[in-house]
C-alpha cells in the first residue's frame, strides 16, 4: 500500500479494479460500435468508388457483424473467467 502524506492511500487501491473493469467496458463498447458501423461505411466508399451498387455494402456488413460477434463472444469468455475467479495472473518472476 502506497503512503500519501504519511498515511496509507487506501482510495487508490480500491479505485484501481473498477477503474480497470470501466476501462474494459469502454473499450469492448468501442470496439464492438466500431466495427458494427466501420463495415457498411467501409461497403458504401467501395461501391460508391467501384460503381458496384449493393454487394460490396451487403458483404462487407454481413462480415462486420460476423467479426463483431465473434469478438463479443471472445469478450464474454473473458469475462466469465474474471467474474468466477479462475483467471489467474501468472507470476514469471524469480523468487
Amino acid at each position: 500500500m502506497e503512503k500519501v502524506g504519511g498515511r496509507p492511500n487506501r482510495r487508490q487501491d480500491s479505485q484501481r479494479p473498477f477503474l480497470r473493469r470501466a476501462g474494459l467496458y469502454i473499450g469492448v463498447a468501442f470496439e464492438l460500435s466500431a466495427t458494427i458501423l466501420g463495415g457498411p461505411l467501409v461497403g458504401y466508399l467501395l461501391d460508391k468508388h467501384l460503381g458496384t451498387s449493393p454487394w460490396f455494402l451487403i458483404v462487407i456488413t454481413a462480415l462486420a457483424f460476423a467479426g463483431a460477434f465473434a469478438r463479443l463472444v471472445r469478450w464474454a469468455k473473458f469475462f466469465a473467467k474474471e467474474w468466477d475467479g479462475s483467471r489467474v495472473e501468472k507470476n514469471d518472476t524469480a523468487h
